[in-house]
């Protein structure tokens, strides 16, 4: 029904990998830049919600991050590029590490260092659940391993518990959408099952998205048609079926 994304971002994440490692004169700003033109080549979305922050592609530098790291291993050839580029990436990565061994307040004061009001907030957290989601979407970490970094971040950061479960209906949503853009999810009741099944299986049960989400990361991800999500979601007729305040764009993808 779809293309494989994930395919095509390994694609694009070597190809840039591999002709950029060497270079001693490339920033964070001209990789972006890259990214970015290869992407609109190839017709790829970044992973996001509903929202197009003016910062996506930035963010999305955490795909390139995790594929050349646990994918490639290009991290221990060339250190020195991995600390000039991905400098963001490698502390939160060190700050997930710290959050799963109990330090809280370590990785706090880590987190401020890279937040732009040096305060951890919805977007920072955002930012931080967004390298253990793309490393478990390529496969480098289990799901009971994600689940237990977001209720490890729940507990380290209790302030921003809205924002830890905005987070979750992103990740349930980009499930279903998946699963709806290969052709598993053909009617309402089994979308609804499978929507419920991700929450509890994960530790939040009660944390569900809206159809509305799910389709816009169905159509804006994944490619998948709105005659074929009719038949599965909510349908949008005369008024568009407005997505609920915790998943807004400004709550949810400012990752």
């Amino acid at each position: 029904m779809s293309r494989n994304i994930y395919v095509l971002k390994l694609k694009i994440a070597s190809e840039i990998l591999n002709k950029s490692v060497k270079r001693k004169d490339l920033s964070r700003a001209k990789l972006v830049k890259i990214l970015k033109a290869l992407y609109r080549k190839y017709r790829v979305k970044p992973f996001k919600g509903k929202a197009n922050p003016q910062d996506l592609y930035d963010k999305e530098l955490t795909t390139l991050y995790v594929i050349g790291k646990y994918g490639l291993n290009l991290d221990q050839e060339y250190p020195d590029f991995f600390e000039n580029v991905f400098y963001i990436e490698r502390v939160l990565d060190t700050c997930i590490d710290m959050i799963m061994r109990g330090e809280y307040e370590r990785a706090r004061e880590l987190l401020r260092t890279i937040s732009p009001s040096n305060v951890v907030d919805s977007n920072t957290i955002a930012k931080l659940l967004r390298l253990p989601f793309t490393k478990h979407i390529f496969g480098f970490i289990d799901e009971e391993t994600f689940a237990k970094i977001l209720i490890k971040t729940k507990e380290a950061f209790p302030e921003e518990d809205v924002s830890v479960r905005n987070y979750v209906r992103f990740y349930i949503a980009f499930r279903v959408a998946e699963a709806i853009s290969k052709g598993l999810v053909k009617d309402p009741g089994f979308k609804e099952a499978l929507k419920k099944s991700i929450g509890l299986r994960i530790g939040f049960p009660k944390t569900i998205p809206s159809d509305e989400y799910i389709r816009v990361i169905a159509k804006e991800v994944f490619g998948v048609k709105n005659d074929f999500l009719d038949k599965v979601l909510v349908k949008i007729s005369g008024k568009t079926e407005s997505i609920e305040k915790k998943d807004s764009p400004k709550s949810i993808e400012k990752k």
